[in-house]
């Protein structure tokens, strides 16, 4: 009896130093992926749209990693004008418009080791941006069509800080908030129009350079897994 209470205690004792050296965290040379959303929130002077986002870090070590984030921000508006004409029914022109912007952005993170399963980190990043605006306008009593294409291409630079919250080995969730500047030259509108006549088409005479600068309150929702 003495030999069996031996034996399970052994046992339990060989479990329980598995289990308090387990690691979570990412080993040296580790992938991980994520997927991110950002529901939008205060920015410098605004609001922010909510923007979706998928990430790949090389963890090189326990406290440096690199990482490569893709993301993409898009919107859109409909409105309806309704104009009398005399009848029961009027007449509806519709205004639809929609912005796209797609980043890449390479970066850097330092990692502080001090909790087992929480990774607070800072670091920075910086990319290509690339936009494109399109409004479309038509209506109700006609084919004819309008379609106004605003590209734009520019960079991007953010600080940020961040933590994942490990929920076992491989997995885990985190946010991040950032400060960053960004500048996106806009290039001279293209028109199309489109009518029973053909179609047509005629450039703008100007181009816009834009720029921001200012803290992102954004939080953003992470959730990935290494391997």
């Amino acid at each position: 009896m003495k030999k069996i209470l031996f034996a399970a205690a052994a046992a339990a004792l060989v479990l329980t130093n598995v289990q308090a050296q387990e690691k979570f965290k990412p080993d040296a040379m580790t992938v991980s992926t994520e997927l991110s959303y950002s529901p939008g929130g205060a920015t410098d002077g605004g609001f922010s749209l909510p923007e979706y986002g998928a990430k790949v870090r090389l963890h090189l070590n326990e406290k440096m990693a690199v990482r490569l984030k893709l993301g993409l921000n898009t919107s859109s508006q409909k409105t309806t004008d309704f104009t009398p004409n005399g009848t029961n029914d009027d007449i509806e022109t519709y205004h639809r418009n929609t912005q796209t912007i797609f980043s890449i952005m390479p970066g850097f993170e330092y990692h502080f080791t001090k909790y087992e399963r929480i990774s607070p980190y800072v670091g920075g990043e910086i990319g290509l941006l690339s936009s494109t605006t399109k409004e479309t306008t038509s209506s109700s009593i006609s084919e004819n069509k309008t379609i106004i294409k605003n590209p734009g291409l520019g960079f991007g630079i953010n600080v940020f800080t961040g933590v994942d919250v490990y929920l076992c080995k491989g997995l885990y969730l985190g946010f991040e908030l950032g400060l960053g500047y960004e500048s996106l030259d806009t290039k001279r509108t293209l028109t199309t129009t489109i009518s029973e006549n053909g179609t047509t088409e005629d450039k703008g005479n100007q181009a816009i350079l834009q720029t921001s600068f200012g803290f992102h309150a954004t939080p953003s929702l992470r959730v990935g897994w290494c391997f």
